[in-house]
């Protein structure tokens, strides 16, 4: 069996990442996570930014799924941290003569949030056309004073319906039922 890879010879990724005091990596670009780097214990570890939440969970499992199907972690490696919403996996050992492990991780992560942006862009987007709706409404989805008409009735509730007519109705259904 033959296997062709087509590998460049110097690829750069950008990341918006510092290093901590023990030598970690930490990577800020994602929106709704952070990850660390773990280089001495081989491990990847994600925090939600903000608070935990189902958009924070899907985020850090579609990229540890990545990871994953980029080869760069096992899948029965990956689980929840000791920090609430914490996650984390174990990074494989390269045994790929000239493929640095964690330059294969960093590009991975890279490749996973450059995927990610314009699902970013599209989110505050969203949020920021749907409060311009509410605050200030296009002409057709408005109306000046006085241009509604005004009907003797309005709504759903009937002020004429007093509590105790329901009541009389309850008590005739419960004689019904009493009844053997």
């Amino acid at each position: 069996m033959t296997v062709s890879l087509k590998i460049e010879l110097d690829p750069r990724v950008e990341l918006q990442a510092r290093r901590t005091l023990d030598g970690n990596i930490l990577i800020l670009d994602h929106e709704d996570i952070d990850i660390i780097l773990m280089l001495e214990k081989s491990k990847c570890v994600t925090f939600p930014k903000k608070e935990m939440s189902d958009k924070v969970y899907n985020a850090q499992d579609r990229m540890f799924k990545r990871m994953f199907k980029d080869g760069v972690v096992s899948p029965s490696s990956v689980r929840g941290g000791n920090v609430y919403g914490s996650m984390e996996a174990e990074i494989h050992e390269s045994k790929v003569p000239g493929i640095d492990a964690n330059q294969a991780v960093l590009f991975c992560i890279s490749e996973f949030i450059k995927d990610e942006r314009p699902f970013f862009k599209t989110a505050s987007e969203y949020d920021t056309s749907r409060l311009d709706a509410l605050l200030q409404p296009s002409p057709e989805e408005s109306t000046d004073l006085g241009d509604v008409e005004q009907k003797a009735s309005k709504g759903s509730m009937d002020p004429t319906v007093r509590p105790y007519g329901f009541m009389y109705n309850y008590s005739l259904v419960r004689e019904g039922q009493g009844e053997d």
